[in-house]
């Protein structure tokens, strides 16, 4: 209910009470009134009937009656007059001359019980008297006549004067309380409205305490409710970690030194090299403290007028001034860089640790925070492709480089639609150089020629179609040694198809596998995965579990490029890992005495695991020679048989057992 509604309410109610009490009170007069007149006539007739019988006792005359009763209504202006009769006939009328003996029902014959209903519609009142004249009696009706003009006069004068109080009363309160609610109660509350809804000041001390306390509790909550905005708006332009700003805080920042600034500055994007692998490798915890190290070092690093913003888990930007210098701005970001190549020493544990960096200048680069920040991202990501632990200052030559790999992607999506892709497959030979299998390696047979997969698979990744092309070399494995089931020299030879973490990220991974054993129906003993160690750091017990889940369906696990990462002994027994491939970077060193002593441990690791190794990239006679003598189990490289084409490496495994 809204305040007015409830004080029309309040009004109504006291305006109620009111006119009942003035309703009663006004009864109680006009009962006193009329018994008053009721009293003062009924005097009246009897003492005219004491003395007119006193009179006719002694006088017979009755006519000397007359000037008695025109006394009596000369004395009390009520009466209009009397008419004496006897048996309904008119003896005499004093007073008004028209008066004349009314019918039976507008008499009233008790006089000693007169109401005011009886004074206003009874037209006369009857007094009988009785007398004797010489022992006889007499019997004379005296008809006595008010002036019912007078009473309703005096009746209704009694009403209006009560009207009249009652409308000065009513008035009066009603203006009262209006002042009273509207000064005191309602202009306040509307204050306090206002106020609850930031449209108006905060209202002085208000006289109903109550009212002073819901304000001021309005008041209080306001002031906690600023500070609580205030907070949280310093929370969503600050990094909760390293107290740094963040990306909102940066954009921000740009914005202004757009709008304001005629002078270059640099927008430096930085990202941790490896920090991921860090980070999951040695617990969150380490990886927090190791972010925060740095920062600190960030900030010894900026000067006072710099900004130093944390974007990412393992990205910082910081924007430089007084970048016209070109020759500056590379002995900075050289120091930057060596900034951020150092060992950090976080509980007890050294962590090594670089970065790659991405530069772009206002206004030559771009001339909003979008622009800037895209442009520095992809020199970034050039800084990445190159090597990382480098800088590189966005130009055209970076723009043309990024131009010409988005113009990849979309030839990308073309290709899977158009099947432009195709299934090489690199021959696997044991220690008696006997094929046994290989590994189906995807080509890209593109209008413009062969494209390499160093060059799309990391596009494919970051834009999401590597999942449809993993689909599509996980069929084309499948469909492939079903064909060779029904040949007698291939039906023993296993390919070996390679999975992306980011396509076994899919929920619908597990479920293409079935489909394609569904479809193709293949002996599942000459199928093997390929997966690489980056599938552990991400998610270590889905990993697990997915892992589980393969190996229970038939397929041999493979992990690719070992020695490169962060896998242990611990990971390839917990993973139950079957085959152990050598990468290609230690095959190349093992002829020299490091390069063998590491190989040699990787093997004799992989036999006390039960698991097989493969040497990949293999390229010499020596070095086959040195890992028979090592004992890896298989070998696969180009001194054996680059990848093949289907026929082409049909006819290799055909001749070679022939």
């Amino acid at each position: 209910m809204k305040i007015k509604s409830f004080i029309f309410i309040l009004n109504f109610s006291i305006v109620a009470i009111l006119t009942i009490f003035l309703y009663i009170l006004y009864n109680e007069q006009q009962n006193k009134l009329t018994n008053l007149i009721t009293n003062n006539v009924t005097k009246d007739l009897y003492d005219t009937n004491y003395i007119a019988i006193k009179f006719l006792n002694q006088n017979d005359q009755i006519y000397s009656l007359r000037p008695l009763l025109d006394r009596k209504i000369a004395k009390n202006n009520l009466i209009k007059g009397f008419i004496l009769a006897q048996n309904n006939k008119k003896i005499f009328i004093s007073g008004d001359v028209n008066l004349e003996i009314p019918s039976e029902d507008n008499i009233k014959h008790n006089i000693k019980h007169i109401s005011l209903q009886d004074l206003l519609t009874k037209d006369a009142f009857l007094i009988p008297i009785n007398f004797y004249v010489q022992n006889k009696k007499q019997h004379y009706d005296l008809y006595i006549f008010l002036d019912k003009q007078k009473l309703r006069y005096i009746f209704l004068e009694l009403k209006y004067k009560y009207l009249f109080l009652y409308i000065l009363i009513v008035s009066l309160i009603f203006v009262i309380l209006h002042y009273l609610t509207q000064y005191y109660l309602i202009d306040p509350l509307l204050k306090i409205k206002k106020f609850a809804k930031k449209q108006g000041y905060e209202p002085e001390n208000v006289f109903i305490e109550e009212l002073n306390e819901i304000k001021d509790t309005i008041s209080l909550s306001f002031k906690k409710l600023d500070a609580t905005i205030d907070n949280l708006y310093k929370s969503s332009i600050t990094d909760h970690l390293t107290r740094l700003g963040n990306k909102i805080f940066l954009v921000k920042e740009l914005d202004k030194l757009i709008k304001n600034n005629t002078q270059k500055f640099c927008v430096i994007f930085i990202d941790l090299d490896n920090f991921k692998e860090i980070n999951d490798f040695y617990g969150h915890s380490i990886g927090d403290e190791l972010i925060i190290e740095i920062s600190e070092a960030l900030k010894s690093f900026i000067f006072k007028d710099e900004i130093l913003t944390r974007i990412g888990g393992d990205e910082f930007i910081l924007v430089l001034k007084d970048c016209n210098n070109k020759e500056k701005i590379d002995i900075r970001l050289k120091l930057l860089l060596k900034l951020l190549e150092q060992k950090w020493i976080i509980r007890e544990q050294e962590l090594l640790t670089s970065a790659s960096i991405g530069v772009t200048i206002y206004p030559d680069d771009g001339t909003t925070s979008d622009e800037l920040l895209k442009n520095a991202d992809i020199a970034m990501y050039e800084a990445k492709k190159k090597g990382k632990n480098k800088f590189v200052i966005f130009d055209n030559d970076v723009k043309h480089q990024i131009d010409k790999m988005f113009v990849l992607k979309n030839k990308l999506k073309r290709a899977i639609e158009n099947n432009e892709f195709e299934l090489y497959y690199q021959p696997k030979l044991d220690s008696n150089e006997k094929i046994i299998g290989c590994e189906a390696l995807i080509r890209w047979n593109s209008k413009e020629g062969l494209i390499s997969p160093a060059l799309f698979i990391p596009i494919a990744e970051k834009s999401g179609l590597i999942y449809d092309i993993g689909k599509w070399v996980i069929y084309e494995s499948f469909k492939q040694i079903k064909e060779w089931e029904n040949d007698p020299i291939l039906k023993d030879i296993s390919i070996a198809f390679n999975v992306s973490v980011v396509q076994m990220r899919n929920e619908d991974f597990l479920n293409d596998i079935k489909e394609a054993i569904k479809k193709f129906n293949p002996n599942i003993s000459n199928l093997q995965m390929e997966i690489t160690e980056s599938l552990f750091i991400e998610n270590k017990s889905r990993a697990l579990h997915l892992l589980n889940l393969i190996r229970d369906m038939g397929f041999r696990i493979n992990l690719d490029d070992f020695g490169t990462g962060y896998s242990s002994i611990a990971v390839l027994k917990e993973f139950q890992i079957d085959v152990l491939k050598i990468d290609k970077s230690f095959v190349d060193e093992v002829e020299d005495k490091d390069g063998k002593i590491y190989v040699k441990t990787i093997i004799d690791m992989s036999k006390t695991l039960n698991i097989k190794t493969v040497a990949e990239g293999v390229e010499t006679k020596i070095q086959v020679e040195i890992l028979k003598e090592l004992g890896v189990d298989i070998f696969q490289g180009y001194y054996f048989s680059k990848p093949l084409r289907k026929k082409e490496f049909e006819e290799f495994v055909k001749q070679r057992k022939s």
